[in-house]
């Protein structure tokens, strides 16, 4: 082996062990920091910081206050936008309007794919006190499809994928509350 050869060796398996070892110590922090996050998170799409979330499984919790339920927060996904799966969570009311909405994770592009997310844009928070009435079922798309939403420019797709995925997770709250308040009853008897 030459010495050239020998050093870049030494050299990467160092750099190898440095990555390990910061990983290793950082391993935990990480972690936690992803889980306030999510927290956070949850709390922005619940709108109350008073409210109460019960998880009732990994992607759906309920939300409560004074010990009554008040509403869902629960994951919706859209394999629609421009890079691929995009991650929300959807907070309903028992009145299933929307009490907030907020990206669990994306890879759209940064700068312009990114103004979903509410470190970038308010434009999510567009969602804020919508429902299936209010505007009705035909009006869920964005206004360059006719619809209610604004998209961003040179992100029409994302924007679509994002309208598509609320309204789709409104209609399954619609039809999965009565399901989900009889999960809740039986985890309270036990």
């Amino acid at each position: 082996m030459t010495p050239v050869i020998f050093r870049l060796t030494v050299l990467a398996a160092c750099c190898g062990l440095l990555i390990s070892t910061v990983y290793s110590l950082s391993r935990d922090d990480i972690r936690e920091n992803r889980r306030a996050f999510a927290v956070r998170q949850l709390v922005d799409v619940v709108g109350d910081p008073a409210a109460a979330l019960v998880a009732l499984d990994d992607h759906l919790y309920r939300v409560e206050k004074d010990d009554a339920p008040q509403g869902f927060v629960f994951e919706t996904v859209t394999r629609e936008g421009y890079n691929g799966k995009i991650e929300l969570w959807l907070g309903v009311n028992k009145d299933n309007k929307i009490t907030g909405v907020r990206v669990k994770s994306h890879q759209e592009t940064p700068g312009i794919g990114d103004k979903i997310e509410t470190g970038v844009s308010d434009w999510i928070l567009s969602f804020n006190g919508k429902s299936l009435e209010s505007p009705a079922v035909e009006d869920w798309m964005v206004k360059k499809d006719g619809g209610e939403f604004d998209q961003f420019t040179g992100a029409t797709i994302t924007a679509r994928a994002v309208v598509a995925a609320v309204r789709q997770g409104l209609e399954r709250a619609r039809k999965q509350q009565g399901d989900w308040q009889v999960m809740d009853a039986r985890e309270e008897e036990q």
